[in-house]
């Protein structure tokens, strides 16, 4: 009866292993090229953004080392906004939300889309208007008109779009504001209260402002004295 050859065996294994560990089979969890992403978002998770413009998405990774950053954008509606490649397209008013996933460990993240209307206002739709002066201060910093604006809305309507106004050693915001004033049958049943916000345009965010005030057709403020809007 023959002995089992363990030698030959044991040599075999010997000779095998540095030839996976040359084919990268046994150290494939430290190769770079195959390194997994920790954590994935987006450089945006809410946007405000106008009917016909658009924004890039960037995918921000941890560690910022991930080599393979490729990310598969969707959209839940794109009747709503769209988005080609990484660029989102605003295509009509609505509320919808961007997914990203990466390629290499389905990582998430999600940006939620609030497609507004063109600043534009028809006025021959209203029965009167209004004028307020106001002066606007942004966390603590004057606004900055070239990247920002003061809106006025009444309920989801856009009602007045706010006009710089040089004085001598400051800028304040002139703004008409267009409702109604009376009653009649296609008239509000109630006083139309407005609200204020600012957009900003780098940032694609809008806020509310800290005021309120009723449509009575008057004017509130003035150029000497505006009334103040300030967020902290």
């Amino acid at each position: 009866m023959k002995k089992p050859i363990y030698i030959s065996t044991f040599l075999c294994v010997i000779i095998l292993v540095p030839l996976f560990t040359s084919c990268g089979l046994l150290d494939m969890e430290f190769d770079e090229n195959v390194q997994m992403a920790y954590d994935m978002k987006l450089d945006h998770d809410t946007v405000y953004i106008i009917e016909g413009d658009s924004i890039v998405l960037h995918p921000v990774f941890t560690p910022d080392s991930v080599i393979n950053r490729e990310v598969f954008f969707r959209s839940a509606n794109d009747e709503i906004a769209y988005i080609h490649n990484d660029t989102i397209i605003a295509v009509s008013e609505g509320e919808t939300v961007i997914s990203a996933t990466s390629v290499m460990n389905e990582k998430m993240a999600f940006c939620q889309v609030f497609v507004l209307p063109p600043w534009e206002i028809d006025i021959y739709k209203y029965s009167n208007d209004m004028v307020a002066y106001l002066s606007a201060t942004i966390d603590g910093v004057p606004i900055d008109f070239e990247k920002q604006m003061i809106v006025a809305f009444v309920g989801p309507q856009l009602r007045g779009i706010g006009q710089p106004i040089k004085l001598k050693d400051t800028t304040i915001v002139q703004m008409r504001i267009y409702g109604y004033s009376y009653w009649g049958n296609e008239e509000p049943i109630r006083p139309e209260l407005v609200r204020f916000a600012y957009y900003d345009k780098e940032k694609l965010m809008l806020k509310n402002l800290p005021l309120y005030i009723t449509f009575d057709g008057e004017t509130h403020g003035s150029p000497s004295a505006p009334i103040e809007l300030t967020t902290h």
